[in-house]
């Protein structure tokens, strides 16, 4: 009887370290899990830039105003340190960051020469990843 013939008749030890194997395996990859949701805790207190408002959102043309914006993390607090830039409608470009209540204001005057305009609103922060986000005020 030659060997191959043997193994395939003996089957009582094949399925018994199976559930053995299983097990450890299992085991294994719980402490593989672990320690991956280990690594990745520290960003979860992490945030990013996830909103900006503008505070008026409408101004009227060759008045001075001064606009607020507030930034928002994606938490729902105020974001310090973003970097808002302002620009459009005749208005020199200004950048200012945020403070630690997340807000910046800018005095501007806007002039347009008819009809409608907009000021754009950029605010930019580099959390987990840098974010940009946009808003704008109307001029008219």
């Amino acid at each position: 009887m030659s060997i191959h013939r043997k193994i395939q008749r003996d089957r009582t030890g094949a399925v018994e370290g199976l559930p053995l194997q299983l097990i450890i395996m299992v085991a294994i990859a719980a402490i593989v899990m672990v320690i991956i949701l280990g690594w990745l805790a520290p960003w979860q207190s992490k945030v990013d830039l996830d909103a900006l408002t503008v505070d008026p959102q409408t101004i009227d043309n060759n008045e001075e105003v001064t606009i607020t914006v507030t930034a928002w993390d994606t938490k729902d607090n105020h974001l310090e340190g973003v970097v808002v830039e302002i620009s459009g409608c005749n208005v020199d470009t200004l950048v200012g960051t945020t403070d630690d209540d997340g807000t910046v204001t800018f005095t501007i005057e806007p002039s347009i020469s008819g009809g409608t305009g907009q000021i754009n609103i950029v605010g930019t922060y580099t959390g987990i990843v840098q974010m940009e986000k946009t808003a704008f005020v109307i001029v008219s």
